[in-house]
């Protein structure tokens, strides 16, 4: 009998055991690009005003690149045609009247968003949402971006920018360390092969600003000054320089532009981050070549980790 129970027992556990793990919600690995988002809205409503403001709010041009490269591209679906295919999607947006604003995090798929917008209200509500969603989107992409890098870098420089500036930035372990003093840090990465030629460099520097000039005019002239002693092409007397002909963007301290090789034939955007700490600032930069290719995974690096 007590051979019985024992056995009898054991069976339920078993039992048990698997009934909770097919109670458990097994997720797959999310699909699709970080920048697509799979927009699930009625084709009227995406050929009228919403789809409108969606295309504006998200699919406008980043600045400070050579060739338009939207920031987001929105794959519109009618919602008769969402199927399991769609649903495993990194980036998912439901737009109708039968929504209510609010959004949940892997639905459907690991380190997913799905997000539902209503669009019965009026316009400027509508819009208001729009922009609500596209920035915790956009914040959220940086965010796992800075992420990846978290787990793999190269801790030793890491230290270093800590200690000498005292900011924290995941250089990715890619990047070769050329220059590391207390005043200026210089790493680099180089591909070149028959297809492409990517060179990516981020820079770490001070600036201790005066109150004559005013603080865009210093960082840009003091950034020129440390890419031309320390950033040259393969030509005698070429040196990089900030392209002051093409616009310039800055919001919250972070500038995008393009840059340029004075005597030589380069150019390519930047991304410059600058932080006020202890009356000195703080400027970390980001310079991409990678000519007649995309660059806007690589722009979207640098706002993450810079």
């Amino acid at each position: 009998m007590k051979i019985k129970y024992i056995f009898t027992t054991l069976i339920l556990l078993i039992f048990s055991c698997d009934s909770d793990t097919s109670k458990k919600k097994v997720l797959s690995e999310n699909t699709g690009k970080q920048n697509e988002i799979i927009l699930v809205i009625n084709d009227s409503d995406w050929r009228g005003v919403a789809g409108e403001i969606l295309r504006n709010t998200f699919e406008f041009d980043m600045d400070g690149l050579p060739q338009p490269e939207k920031l987001f591209n929105l794959v519109q679906i009618n919602p008769l045609e969402f199927s399991r295919f769609f649903r495993t999607h990194k980036n998912i947006m439901f737009v109708g009247r039968d929504y209510e604003d609010s959004y949940t995090k892997n639905k459907w798929a690991k380190s997913q968003i799905v997000m539902y917008i209503n669009s019965n209200s009026n316009e400027h509500e509508f819009k208001t949402s729009c922009v609500r969603s596209f920035n915790f989107l956009n914040r959220k992409e940086l965010e796992n971006i800075k992420y990846s890098y978290k787990s793999a870098h190269n801790t030793e420089a890491r230290k270093h920018i800590q200690k000498s500036f005292g900011i924290d930035l995941f250089l990715p372990t890619e990047y070769s360390v050329s220059l590391k003093n207390e005043n200026l840090f210089i790493s680099d990465f180089h591909s070149f092969n028959e297809k492409q030629d990517l060179l990516k460099y981020i820079l770490v520097y001070e600036l201790f600003p005066n109150e004559v000039d005013d603080i865009q005019h210093q960082l840009l002239n003091f950034t020129d000054s440390i890419l031309k002693g320390n950033i040259k092409g393969a030509i005698d007397g070429s040196f990089v320089q900030i392209d002051r002909r093409m616009p310039l963007s800055e919001k919250d301290g972070t500038y995008k532009g393009m840059w340029t090789l004075k005597n030589g034939f380069m150019a390519g955007p930047f991304v410059l981050k600058s932080r006020y700490i202890e009356d000195r600032f703080i400027i970390s930069l980001g310079l991409i070549f990678y000519p007649n290719e995309k660059k806007r995974d690589y722009v979207r690096t640098f706002e993450a980790i810079l």
